[in-house]
Parts: C-alpha cells; sequence; structure tokens
C-alpha cells in the first residue's frame, strides 16, 4: 500500500471535506456538496453573449454590454455560474482560504457542464491565467491552473502553463471599475516559453466580470500565433 493512500484516511478525519457552499462539514462523504446549498447557486442559462458566454436580456441580444462596447479577441467563452455572493464567498474561500478540495466540484460541473462544448472545439492543450510569483508564494497554488489540470485530466487534454506568465505584481481587480482594470493589468503579462506552439487553446480563469484579464491575455496568445482561443471560466458576471 502507498503512503499516500495510507495518509488519506488519516487526514480525512483530521480535516474532514467542507461544504463549498455553507463550509459546514459534509456528513455524507461521498458527497462534494450539499443538496440544499447547490440549489442556492445560479448556473448560467441561455441567453448568453456570444462572445463570452456572459447572461443577457433577451435571446435577440447577441452581445452582451462590455462586448458590444469592445470586441474581445477570444473566439468564444462559457462559464459555470452566475457569479452571486455564494460562489464569490466559495471562490474566496478556495483561494485565500487554502480549500482546493472544492476544486474537485468545480471541475466536475465544468466537465459535466461543458465537456462537449470545450471537445468540440478540440482545443490542442488547456492554459490558465497565470499568477505573479509573489502571489503564487503567498497563495501556496494557481487557483485557476488547478482548474485547468483537472478539467485536462477528465477530458485527456494536455495541460500547459507555460504559454503565458505574469510578470508584474498587480492589485486586485476586486472594487476596480473597468478602465481602471485595465491599467492595472497593462504590461502585466508577456509570452511564455511555449507562447506560440499551439494553434488551439482553451485559457481558463475563475472569475470573469468585465473580461479584462481574459481579453488580454487572449490577445497576447494571438499575437504569439495562436489561431483560436476560447475561454472557460468558473463564474461570470451578468448584464442583469
Amino acid at each position: 500500500m502507498k503512503f499516500d493512500s495510507m495518509l488519506s484516511p488519516i487526514l480525512s478525519l483530521l480535516y474532514p471535506p467542507v461544504c463549498p457552499v455553507c463550509f459546514k462539514i459534509l456528513n455524507n462523504r461521498e458527497q462534494m456538496i450539499h443538496p440544499a446549498c447547490e440549489k442556492k447557486l445560479v448556473w448560467v442559462k441561455k441567453p448568453v453573449c456570444l462572445k463570452c458566454g456572459k447572461p443577457v436580456y433577451s435571446p435577440v441580444q447577441e452581445y452582451c454590454m462590455d462586448c458590444f462596447k469592445s470586441v474581445p479577441p477570444f473566439d468564444g467563452g462559457a462559464s459555470v455560474w452566475v457569479y452571486t455572493k455564494a460562489m464569490a464567498d466559495s471562490i474566496a474561500m478556495y483561494k485565500y482560504q487554502g480549500k482546493r478540495e472544492f476544486a474537485a466540484y468545480y471541475v466536475k460541473k465544468a466537465v459535466e457542464i461543458y465537456g462537449d462544448w470545450i471537445c468540440q472545439r478540440q482545443p490542442q492543450c488547456i492554459t490558465a491565467v497565470p499568477l505573479n510569483k509573489r502571489k503564487a508564494r503567498i497563495r501556496g497554488f494557481n487557483q485557476a491552473l488547478m482548474i485547468a489540470e483537472g478539467i485536462g485530466k477528465a477530458l485527456r487534454i494536455p495541460v500547459d502553463d507555460q504559454l503565458l506568465v505574469r510578470s508584474r505584481f498587480t492589485e486586485p481587480q476586486k472594487g476596480l471599475n473597468p478602465q481602471q482594470r485595465l491599467k492595472n493589468l497593462q504590461q502585466a503579462f508577456g509570452p511564455g516559453d511555449h507562447a506560440g506552439k499551439y494553434k488551439r487553446v482553451l485559457l481558463v480563469d475563475d472569475i470573469y466580470t468585465t473580461g479584462s484579464t481574459m481579453r488580454i491575455c487572449s490577445g497576447l496568445l494571438k499575437e504569439q500565433g495562436v489561431e483560436h482561443v476560447w475561454i472557460l471560466s468558473l463564474c461570470i458576471g451578468s448584464d442583469y
């Protein structure tokens, strides 16, 4: 028996899994979330923006307000949940309180809902929005990369985190208006060692609000020779 398999039950007793919404212990170890808590989450449903996948007012509305004002460089996008308080709190615990086990639930739902959508686009690899080295040391992991790796493993698609680098420390995007977000991200990203290696790429991040980060990263990928970039986020804002 491997040491990891021996250690897992012990760790489970010391640190029992908790629900990614209410953060209380899951009495049923087979569950990833309390059924009642899952009902509190708002799933992204049509109609959505044809570019980024953000929920919009009407089926006749092709683009959200952000994509209408400025068409993003990526080819299309999708997201699992609307960015409500429940998901904001869940992602915050995942990112800042080390609740990495939440990734299993996020990945499961992302694959269930968008697995076919991803495979139909035939990405040659999945990559994630990179973290600055300082943030990576503070946080201990890249939350977007963990999601990308889970999706890649489930769908048997290679994951490559060497397409982009984040060369400059930036302040958190939360609380900034669109203009401030863009300014905050200017010159923050650069090409990685494998830039230009692929023609079709799926770019993953945890949260999409105005889309500033995804726009900059997908634009940079295309500048390096990637022909098609699709984006996938866990949570997204809405036009209503």
